[in-house]
């Protein structure tokens, strides 16, 4: 044996070649002893890769979870900048549309992963209370007055 290679423990199936050199009681009795050995060894090969997937399956549910958070956080940020612009520039309709209720409900899809019948309610209750009344458009002008400035 070279100095780098480990020494490993002989297989069941190494030692029951080695025993079928001998006559066939013996290896009937090598057998008997070598079953349980090799139920050992596939029971322990069959748990190792159980905890191989479950490893996987964590590990995919938590690059899931991040994404669905970076994603809310990103669509609340940009939704209430977007808010900010636009009431800035008098667009108040799609500011408040921008930042009322439905990023409390987009955000919370993206996070917890669901959302409930409830949060649609409180989404549409939201949306038309908080929303201004509509500008009543300019009365028309009489002929032969003078125009609106």
């Amino acid at each position: 044996m070279t100095p780098g290679q480990q020494q490993t423990q002989p297989t069941g199936l190494e030692i029951a070649v080695q025993w079928g050199q001998l006559p066939p009681e013996h290896l009937r009795a090598a057998l008997k002893a070598l079953e349980p050995q090799l139920a050992r060894e596939h029971a322990y090969r069959m748990a190792c890769l159980k905890a191989e997937m479950q490893s996987e399956k964590d590990r995919r549910a938590h690059v899931l979870r991040m994404t669905g958070l970076v994603a809310g956080l990103a669509m609340a940020v940009g939704m209430l900048a977007a808010a900010v612009v636009l009431g800035v520039n008098g667009q108040p309709w799609l500011a408040a549309a921008l930042s009322g209720p439905s990023v409390i409900v987009l955000v919370k899809i993206f996070v917890l992963g669901h959302v409930g019948a409830d949060d649609v309610k409180q989404l549409m209750k939201g949306s038309n209370s908080q929303m201004p009344a509509p500008p009543q458009p300019a009365p028309e002008p009489t002929p032969g007055s003078p125009p609106f400035v």
